[in-house]
């Protein structure tokens, strides 16, 4: 006897990421989108309206992103993550999504990922003890709690750069960038992120504007008015702003 086919919404605040996955999703055999939503508010609207058994669920939305919105959902539906970036992968994991597609991916990787949730549906405590393996084994491997690396867009590329690579991280209009030696990458993150995210042990807060790795720290000199610039051990002798409100704390933490 054959099964229904699984009932499926689409969740991304992009139009065009939501008419690519509808129009790949017409090629996955069993599944049918019932649904479309741009944002969490608007999907909780049509999950109580459709009941899917599946969500493709992007993260980085306007508002709530698509945590948020799985915290708010009682029973949920199966979940499979859709995001332009992997650095969320193990936290969409620890959420018992089923799969998690990068952007851009392909009709056959989608129809995979489908026939997982298809599959996790029918047997769920085969889905806990796999997802239970893999965070265990995280957890075995001595998986530090902080942000080891990250992916960073750099013309048609994702390149992953490990943290300590970074000299320091700064703002400039809204956007934040990743410093390394004789280039910047913006990142996805704002400073507020990363400034919980960073191991504090190597990472500290000099600036309102700025985030140092003080394993490339050089120097330390008085600037204008009480502040100070941290000069870094990088070629080109960066210097960094350090603010008069938070010079005491990076002062004690190089001993000066």
């Amino acid at each position: 006897m054959s099964l229904p086919p699984l009932r499926v919404v689409l969740v991304d605040d992009e139009p065009l990421a939501r008419a690519r996955a509808r129009r790949l999703m017409a090629g996955v055999p069993d599944a049918r989108v019932v649904g479309e939503a741009g944002s969490a508010e608007e999907a909780r609207r049509v999950i109580a309206l459709e009941r899917p058994d599946l969500l493709l669920l992007d993260i980085q939305m306007p508002g709530e992103d698509g945590f948020q919105l799985l915290e708010s959902l009682s029973p949920r539906p199966a979940i499979v993550f859709v995001t332009a970036y992997d650095h969320y992968a193990v936290r969409a994991f620890e959420a018992n999504a089923v799969d998690y597609l990068l952007k851009p991916y392909r009709a056959e990787r989608l129809a995979e990922a489908v026939a997982r949730a298809r599959a996790d549906l029918a047997r769920p405590e085969e889905l806990s003890q796999r997802l239970a393996d893999l965070l265990g084994g995280l957890e075995h491997a001595g998986r530090s709690p902080y942000l080891e690396r990250f992916t960073v867009r750099s013309g048609n590329r994702q390149i992953i750069l490990k943290a300590g690579e970074v000299l320091w991280f700064g703002a400039e209009e809204k956007l934040v960038f990743a410093a390394v030696e004789g280039n910047r990458h913006y990142v996805h993150f704002t400073l507020d992120q990363l400034e919980r995210r960073l191991d504090p042990e190597r990472f500290v807060r000099v600036h309102r504007a700025a985030i140092a790795n003080l394993d490339w720290a050089a120097a330390l000199r008085p600037g204008f008015a009480g502040t100070w610039r941290l000069q870094l051990k990088d070629a080109a002798r960066t210097e960094v702003a350090v603010s008069r409100a938070r010079s005491r704390i990076l002062r004690e933490r190089l001993g000066a």
